[in-house]
């Protein structure tokens, strides 16, 4: 049907489709008859113009005007259109409304609703709001991805999951047809805190699986498979991991060469020499005490340097600089030739298989002798090459700068042969080869990276303890960002002084890290509180006899880590059946205010290796009378502390006899009787003890009460004299008793 023309309100046709009503009879008098005719006469002004016929879909049914409120049904599928209604249906659905509706003030907003709104009037004119737009349902819909569960029925009829270590939680939800978050639930009953994509033991899956009835049955991974679990992977040796890695991803590494030797053969000169440093200055005593890392670039490519220790004392830090090492270069003096710490350092190197070389050093002196000093190795099973063996020998000095470059050279070759290398991207891992404590940084280790590369911000487990990477130092004190396989440097960053020999292994998160530090530090504390062992006779015994010998207590201090090991160890292997040796405390560190009361608790003496004491400690230790011994020298310390423990001896007392008298008469006195004697051999002393011996039998000891000469009293009586004695308490005297004179001398014992 063509649009309407448009139209007045004077002159509207009530009977065109688009009427909302018609207008009520003018004869009506009552003001209901007269509100219902203006409203009708208002509808009928503004209806809408030239809009066309209404379209089917724009007016609902009139029943649904009363219903408006009610919720609308879920969506369904269109349904026909509906029948239009007609004028009359209309109009007394209007009126119904209106004489429903007691307040007039409701008609502005049905007037300004109907005009300005395209939704059908009906709707409007009842308050109810429209009804909503259809919105699906967001969590009442009955779930439909619940996992299907994937198990077996074996000859019992029970529930079988075959799953390949780690266990992922939410693998093993899926083989259960379970939610993980029933799983995390399950394993927090266990006291185990997962997450949905975390792995846990073998034992704990296998309670879960037995609580929801199902029996879990590992699959064993083929080699190089999954992801192993983090004890796993710290347990492992270097060498085993770094042989699963794929040969293309190996690339050549630096070097690490470590210097062996007698003290004071040159090892520390020559590294100065190579590296153009003056190190050999800043020792104490001009011996090196401390384990060292260093590195420098020959042709390019770098070599690293570890400098161990020659004297005795430090053993475990050359078997430590051999552990870490690929060749051991023996330094051997010229003059001096083959020494005890010589052949010790090449017992290190065998045990350890590694690649060897010797430097003979200091050729410049006129005392040298090579010849001499070849001889001695070819004795001890290192023949050189220019004789025959195997062994490169070089001539070096390291004061003129002798064959230097010769053995850099020789040193390079033999890396190219042994063909050193690692994977730079795997994971990070490095030996600790000494660790202080450094004010302002905490504790500092010196590392030595064995594969990987370390960078700042990695976290790491070492030990027992954990830490995350601060800082990294490399051997010249420049502060750099990352340390490539074979190369040395500092690190600083752990929770607590490491241990010497320990591994540090990087791990993905700190979370990780400080989980297994924890356990680690458990077990550790467990091993401690751990059942003692049963007291049995012989031990008590031993024990008193133990209680009775003198105790030299000691508190210890050192500088680095490794003193601390190699002084101790001294210390406690000083021979001595007679004294006791307690070290109370040993750490590293300045000596401070609680080391002072621990010694003064406990009555032992503070000793410091290469360190300082604080300000505060000093006031204390002078108020509490606690000495405090500082030392630079090892052998220093070692030979005090020997001194101190046998000074705690008690002296051994042991008789000098000095001379014989014979009574030849006995005299009676006012006090008592007086022995006349003549002086045998030797001399009476008045100021030493005698015994009287009668028949080879002493019957009495003591001391002079008199000894005269004639009526005068004397100290001393000689050989051929004659004398009378008289010992204090004693008056039976006879002929011919025998009267021994003594001294009582008094021996230091030893240890």
């Amino acid at each position: 049907m063509p649009p309407s023309k448009p139209s007045s309100s004077k002159k509207s046709k009530p009977q065109t489709d688009d009427a909302v009503g018609e207008v009520l009879p003018a004869d009506s008098t009552t003001s209901a008859q007269e509100s219902k005719g203006k409203v009708l006469s208002l509808i009928e002004e503004k209806k809408p113009r030239n809009r066309g016929p209404l379209k089917e879909t724009s007016l609902p049914p009139l029943g649904a005007t009363k219903k408006a409120a009610e919720p609308a049904p879920a969506p369904a599928p269109e349904p026909a259109a509906p029948a239009k209604p007609t004028l009359d249906e209309r109009k007394a659905a209007a009126l119904n409304l209106f004489e429903e509706s007691e307040k007039p003030k409701r008609r502005r907003p049905v007037e300004e609703a109907v005009q300005q709104s395209a939704l059908p009037p009906i709707s409007l004119l009842k308050e109810e709001p429209a009804p909503p737009k259809p919105i699906v349902p967001i969590v009442h819909a009955p779930p439909t991805d619940i996992p299907v569960p994937e198990f077996e029925v074996g000859d019992n009829g029970e529930k079988i999951i075959h799953l390949k270590p780690p266990i992922i939680v939410k693998d093993l939800a899926d083989k259960m047809g379970l939610k993980p978050f029933k799983i995390i639930s399950d394993l927090i009953a266990f006291k185990v805190f997962a997450s949905a994509d975390k792995a846990v033991d073998i034992e704990i899956a296998e309670k879960i699986c037995e609580k929801h009835g199902f029996k879990l049955e590992r699959e064993k991974r083929e080699k190089g498979a999954g992801v192993h679990k983090v004890e796993e992977v710290i347990v492992e040796p270097v060498a085993q991991v770094v042989e699963e890695v794929e040969q293309e991803k190996l690339q050549l590494r630096a070097p690490i060469i470590t210097f062996m030797g007698h003290v004071d053969h040159g090892k520390t000169s020559l590294l100065d020499a190579l590296r153009k440093t003056h190190v050999t200055a800043g020792e104490a005593g001009g011996i090196t005490q401390h384990i060292g890392a260093y590195c420098i670039f020959h042709d390019g490519r770098p070599i690293t340097f570890i400098d161990t220790p020659g004297h005795a004392a430090f053993s475990a830090m050359r078997a430590r600089g051999a552990n870490v090492t690929d060749i051991v270069v023996l330094v051997v003096a010229a003059d001096d030739g083959i020494m005890p710490q010589t052949k010790e350092a090449l017992s290190h190197a065998k045990a350890a298989g590694v690649q060897l070389m010797v430097a003979i050093n200091k050729c410049d002196l006129p005392t040298a002798n090579v010849m001499r000093v070849k001889s001695q190795l070819q004795d001890i099973g290192l023949a050189p090459v220019d004789w025959g063996g195997e062994i490169e020998c070089m001539e070096v000095s390291a004061k003129t700068g002798l064959g230097l470059d010769n053995l850099l050279d020789t040193m390079s070759l033999q890396a190219e042969v042994l063909e050193l290398k690692a994977d730079p991207k795997a994971s990070p891992r490095a030996t600790v080869i000494e660790s202080s404590m450094v004010a302002g940084k905490g504790p500092v280790a010196t590392v030595i990276i064995g594969q990987g590369t370390l960078k700042v911000g990695q976290p790491f487990i070492c030990g027992p303890y954990w830490g995350k990477v601060k800082a990294l130092i490399n051997d010249r004190g420049e502060t750099i960002k990352e340390v490539l396989p074979g190369m040395p440097c500092e690190v600083i960053g752990f929770s607590d002084m490491p241990h010497v020999g320990d591994e540090v292994v990087v791990m993905n998160n700190e979370r990780d890290v400080k989980k297994l530090s924890e356990e680690r530090l458990e077990e550790i504390r467990q091993k401690k509180l751990s059942v003692p062992r049963r007291s049995t006779l012989e031990h008590l015994f031993a024990s008193i006899e133990d209680s009775n010998k003198k105790a030299l207590k000691i508190v210890l201090k050192c500088d680095v880590q490794g003193s601390v090991e190699a002084v101790a160890k001294c210390l406690t292997d000083i021979p001595s059946d007679k004294c006791n040796l307690d070290i109370l405390h040993k750490e590293v560190g300045a000596i401070n205010e609680s080391d002072v009361l621990l010694a003064s608790a406990s009555d032992a003496i503070i000793l410091g290796f290469n360190v300082k004491v604080e300000n505060k400690a000093l006031t204390v230790s002078k108020r509490e009378t606690v000495q405090i011994k500082l030392y630079s020298i090892i052998y220093e310390l070692i030979d005090q502390v020997k001194e101190a423990m046998a000074g705690l001896l008690d002296p051994i007392t042991r008789e000098k006899v000095i001379g014989h008298a014979r009574v030849k008469q006995v005299f009676k006195v006012n006090k008592g009787f007086v022995g006349g004697s003549v002086v045998t051999d030797g001399v009476m002393n008045r100021k030493q003890r005698a015994r009287v011996l009668r028949d080879g039998q002493a019957v009495y000891d003591g001391g002079f009460e008199t000894l005269r000469r004639f009526q005068d009293e004397v100290n001393e009586v000689r050989n051929g004299l004659e004398c009378g004695i008289k010992l204090s308490g004693f008056s039976d005297y006879e002929e011919n008793d025998v009267i021994e004179c003594y001294e009582l001398e008094k021996i230091a014992q030893t240890l």
